[in-house]
């Protein structure tokens, strides 16, 4: 039984894996975001400890609540940047939740296809998936048309993701014992983990690739814009 327990850890990892890997999107990223950002259709704003930085859709820019007078390359800098953030980050919410959905989806199907409506890994699948779209909404959501991208929660998804995965695995553990159908399954649930994640891997790098190259882009420009600021 012990051999088998410890199996089934290494089976559930592989499991909940796809999952960590899609809310690391910046696992293997050299940028990490340091200011929040809220936008709307005719404003930007970036917050940190350094700076409060608005910019509008107009060119308009306050910096630490000091308007400031730019030059037209500049404020064409500030209205490039607020319609990029206003456009790309409502996008990656949608497309980070919709990336999570997409994988849960695609093992429920394995998993109600080998071992039937249900089993219990497919509650435990359902939960991991509800509590991962809850941190996700803790990094980036938007409200009456307004997002708001928070930092800190964004740089510790990776984190946050494994600590929900590993309890999610211990109620997996219990359950088993009590349902035995995991036990009694274990060569499907194997097959299942690794002919999706050979599947889902693929799927998975590439959309990291694509946030990595959004937080960069929206990076450069941002300290660009401050660093044309001051220069005035």
């Amino acid at each position: 039984m012990l051999k088998i327990r410890l199996s089934l850890s290494l089976l559930i990892i592989v499991l909940i894996l796809p999952f960590q890997i899609a809310l690391a999107k910046n696992n293997e990223c050299e940028r990490k975001p340091t200011y929040d950002i809220i936008v709307k259709d005719d404003l930007a704003q970036f917050i940190n400890d350094n700076h409060n930085l608005k910019v509008t859709s107009s060119g308009l820019i306050t910096l630490d609540d000091v308007p400031i007078q730019a030059t037209s390359k500049v404020k064409k800098q500030a209205q490039v940047l607020q319609a990029f953030l206003y456009q790309q980050l409502p996008r990656f919410e949608n497309q980070s939740h919709q990336r999570l959905n997409d994988t849960r989806t695609a093992f429920e199907i394995a998993i109600r296809d080998k071992l039937g409506n249900k089993s219990e890994l497919l509650k435990n699948l359902n939960s991991l998936n509800d509590e991962l779209n809850k941190l996700l909404k803790k990094a980036i959501n938007t409200r009456e048309g307004v997002t708001y991208f928070y930092h800190q929660p964004f740089n510790n998804l990776k984190q946050d993701g494994e600590a929900r995965g590993k309890n999610i695995f211990y109620k997996v553990i219990g359950n088993s014992i009590l349902h035995f159908d995991v036990f009694k399954n274990y060569s499907a649930i194997k097959k299942i983990a690794k002919n999706e994640w050979k599947i889902q891997k693929v799927k998975l790098k590439e959309f990291d690739h694509q946030v990595c190259e959004l937080i960069t882009q929206i990076d450069q420009q941002y300290n660009q814009l401050i660093l044309e600021l001051n220069e005035l």
